[in-house]
């Protein structure tokens, strides 16, 4: 769960994303989260009017390498509201995404079978008013995310890594403050702290 409710990392480790401008940090954005903590909202809005994003290039970062895709219409899709934005992530707690990345729609159920078993469901969504065109573009789209998706296979792969990680240092603590120490909305990504909030509501439930 705390992969969707890690607002910055995506534009860290998602070398796709950044490198074709679904999601940069520069964007517009904000988390919102509720009073218990417990559920969030994560968006992001491409500016496209501004044209390529300088902050990135200047820097001389991975993400602005030349590389292309071999089929770019993966990426050309449709206006499904005005408000600009191409990716939000919403969750209800304890286990429940829904997600919009370009005209992707899915949700994504999180169902733990044991201290070390967990199953990720994922339901691509389409809608009955759909013309046979966004159809296609939606499951087109849907191979941005999910087990085998291009953005999703770096999560899988990391999560390893922090499993492990904690497996083998149980008698540790880890510190969340990127963004400060509460678990309030915040107009930056950069931040902590909706992952701060899942621990919040989760502490209240187990009266801790």
């Amino acid at each position: 769960m705390e992969n969707v409710k890690d607002s910055y990392h995506a534009s860290i480790l998602h070398t796709f994303f950044t490198t074709f401008e679904i999601n940069r940090l520069s964007q517009k954005g904000a988390i919102i989260v509720d009073q218990s903590g417990g559920h969030h909202v994560s968006y992001s809005e491409i500016d496209r009017t501004a044209g390529r994003d300088d902050e990135y290039a200047q820097q001389n970062i991975r993400s602005e390498r030349e590389y292309r895709l071999a089929d770019p219409s993966l990426l050309q899709g449709f206006e499904e509201f005005p408000d600009g934005i191409t990716l939000q992530i919403l969750s209800v707690f304890p286990a429940f995404v829904l997600q919009q990345i370009q005209n992707s729609v899915a949700v994504r159920q999180i169902v733990p079978r044991g201290t070390g078993t967990t199953d990720l469901n994922w339901s691509i969504i389409g809608f009955a008013g759909d013309t046979p065109e966004q159809r296609f573009v939606r499951l087109k789209q849907a191979n941005l995310v999910g087990p085998a998706g291009f953005i999703s296979m770096e999560d899988g792969c990391v999560g390893g890594f922090v499993q492990r990680g904690i497996a083998g240092s149980p008698g540790e603590t880890a510190i969340l403050e990127m963004g400060g120490a509460s678990a309030e909305s915040s107009e930056s990504r950069v931040t902590e702290a909706s992952v701060r909030g899942f621990w919040k509501a989760y502490r209240a439930i187990m009266g801790l």
